[in-house]
C-alpha cells in the first residue's frame, strides 16, 4: 500500500481501527454513504459516526481488513481516494472485496465531511454467494 498523505488516504488506511479513525474527526463530522444503503444521509456528529464505524467492524467485518489505495488526490481541506477494500465477513467468514471512492473535507479541527461510494451491486452479488458481476449478467441475459 502506498503511503497516504491526505485526510482521505489516512482515513481509509486506518479502516478497522476505529480509535485511529476517530482521532482524525472534527467534533461535527458528517458521513454519507450511497443512497441505496440503509443508513441516514448524512450521519451527523462524532458519536454517530464513531458508532457507525464501530458497527462496521464489530457487526459486519473483522477489523483485520486490507485497503489498497489506487488513487489519492487533494490536500488537507479536500481530498479523495479510490481504493479496494477487502475484509472477512462476520456473517459468513468469507472474504468480501469491493472498489470504493471516499471524499473527505476538513480543516484544522479534523475531517468534517466524508462521502463514501461503493459498488452496491457487487455487495449484493457477494452477499448472495455469487461472483461480482452476476447481477448484471443475469439482467443482460433476458
Amino acid at each position: 500500500m502506498m503511503s497516504s498523505h491526505t485526510p482521505a488516504g489516512k482515513l481509509v488506511s486506518a479502516f478497522g481501527d476505529v480509535k485511529a479513525m476517530s482521532a482524525l474527526y472534527a467534533p461535527d463530522i458528517e458521513w454519507s454513504l450511497s443512497a441505496s444503503l440503509p443508513y441516514p444521509r448524512p450521519m451527523k456528529g462524532f458519536d454517530a459516526v464513531v458508532a457507525f464505524n464501530t458497527s462496521v467492524w464489530s457487526d459486519s467485518y473483522f477489523p483485520d481488513c486490507e485497503v489498497t489505495i489506487l488513487d489519492e488526490i487533494g490536500d488537507e481541506r479536500s481530498s479523495a481516494v479510490r481504493f479496494i477494500y477487502r475484509a472477512r465477513s462476520r456473517a459468513s467468514g468469507t472474504w468480501y472485496e469491493n472498489e470504493y471512492t471516499l471524499f473527505a473535507r476538513g480543516d484544522a479541527k479534523g475531517i468534517r465531511e466524508v462521502f463514501e461510494a461503493l459498488d452496491t451491486a457487487a455487495v449484493l452479488d457477494q452477499l448472495g454467494g455469487g461472483k461480482v458481476g452476476d447481477t448484471f449478467a443475469k439482467a443482460l441475459a433476458h
